[in-house]
């Protein structure tokens, strides 16, 4: 067995306690580790975003301010608290009607799994002019104490 696999099975047997306490000492966590506890927040930031719940969105906001730049919001890019966030959102599911949205994409930036990020496909049109567009969306999570947020939240097209 390899050593890299005999530590894959070491932390997927580890109580959750233990594995609270493998990320507070600043220890690597396996990739598989990282996408069970984000996963779960992907997809409901993706259920908000379907159903227009800006207040949803908000709520995956932790107490630092988030790097928005996103196509439809109307506001140039920035930082933003967490009111912020949902009157920028509620406002954008206003003035836009979402097509699709679906996150595609899973991806861990680093070693010490401080950070992931995940990839999603939106199509929206504009209520005012009628145009439909197409878009990347990248979201950014982020360890805050014990619990994943949202870092940042950007768009290209």
């Amino acid at each position: 067995m390899s050593f890299a696999l005999a530590i894959l099975l070491l932390f997927a047997a580890m109580p959750s306690h233990a594995l609270q306490k493998v990320r507070k000492e600043g220890m690597k966590i396996s990739a598989s580790e990282v996408t069970k506890e984000t996963i779960p927040i992907f997809k409901g930031i993706e259920s908000a975003w379907r159903s227009g719940n800006a207040g949803a969105l908000a709520e995956f906001v932790g107490e630092q301010r988030v790097h928005l730049s996103l196509r439809g919001l109307d506001e140039e890019g920035g930082y933003f608290s967490k009111p912020q966030v949902f009157y920028l959102f509620k406002r954008m599911f206003k003035t836009t009607k979402l097509k699709r949205f679906e996150f595609v994409k899973f991806h861990n930036s680093g070693s010490k799994a401080r950070k992931v990020y995940g990839t999603a496909y939106r199509s929206f049109e504009s209520t005012s002019s009628g145009r439909l567009f197409q878009d990347k969306v990248y979201v950014t999570l982020k360890l805050e104490g014990e619990r994943w947020v949202v870092s940042e939240i950007k768009s290209t097209w």
